[in-house]
């Protein structure tokens, strides 16, 4: 039986030979393999795909390049992988970093994956694509991000009933506030403290700027401006991952949203106990 003993070198074992070094004439060397099916998995886990899509994609790739068996463990922190072609075999795993949502991306980890079912890129091919998703994928200006946001926020407020002179406070305060969500991001700061910090800026912004405005409603100003932190796209993966039977990925990415939404919840009301009138 072969197996993948590092990352570098798949070692294989005949019947009464020594274990020698075996590499396919056609398909590229089984480690390699593995390293691209781990590279694509890990870019759709960080950028918002569910685990289904996680899956299925290192199973297209494994499968394009010549393995006939694939079994994949995805969790939150980590994607442990093992192939088997022919007699080889693989067994090697990738830590995952911070979770975000980026669509643009995960649509073009799945391209890749399609160009490369349908042999338009090779293996070496595809892993420097992957390589460079990060720097070449397009993104939307940090000024536009933010106007988008508070824009959003904004009209949230209005539909839950907030009046028009608080309309540009949470306009404001969550600009300002994904604009600081950003930059501590980039920033490599701690995901729930950096919520906990943002809920308090956009809530403390949109209240006390509510308030100078003369708006009655300075708690549904504080409450629409920390919309933007909302993990509506984590929630909706985990939903899915426990319907399809992955309830050790739905616990963790479930897990980490009420850490969330608790640091929020701090934020928030460390705002409104400092901006809201007293009763």
């Amino acid at each position: 039986m072969n197996y993948c003993a590092s990352p570098s070198i798949c070692l294989a074992r005949g019947a009464g030979e020594e274990w020698t070094s075996k590499l396919s004439a056609i398909d590229p060397p089984i480690d390699e393999v593995a390293h691209l099916c781990l590279s694509a998995g890990r870019l759709l886990l960080q950028n918002g795909a569910n685990g289904r899509n996680v899956h299925e994609s290192i199973a297209d790739i494994a499968t394009a390049l010549g393995c006939n068996s694939v079994e994949v463990f995805c969790q939150h922190a980590a994607i442990l992988l093992m192939i088997h072609r022919g007699t080889e075999s693989c067994m090697q795993m990738s830590k995952a970093a911070e979770h975000g949502v980026n669509l643009r991306r995960t649509k073009a980890v799945r391209q890749i994956v399609r160009d490369l079912a349908v042999k338009k890129l090779d293996c070496a091919a595809a892993q420097a694509k992957l390589d460079g998703v990060e720097q070449t994928t397009a993104a939307y200006p940090v000024w536009f991000v933010c106007l988008s946001t508070g824009i959003a926020c904004s009209a949230f407020g209005r539909l839950l009933g907030a009046d028009w002179l608080s309309f540009l406070p949470i306009l404001i305060g969550s600009s300002l506030g994904q604009w600081l969500r950003h930059t501590l991001f980039h920033r490599r700061h701690n995901s729930f403290i950096t919520a906990g910090i943002v809920s308090f800026q956009s809530a403390f912004v949109a209240g006390l700027g509510a308030r100078l405005c003369g708006s009655v409603h300075i708690s549904l100003a504080t409450v629409s401006a920390v919309l933007l932190l909302v993990p509506g796209v984590a929630v909706l993966n985990a939903q899915i991952d426990v319907l399809e039977g992955k309830p050790n990925l739905a616990a963790a990415r479930a897990l980490r949203v009420l850490y969330l939404l608790l640091f929020m919840a701090l934020g928030l009301a460390l705002a409104q106990a400092l901006v809201l009138p007293p009763p």
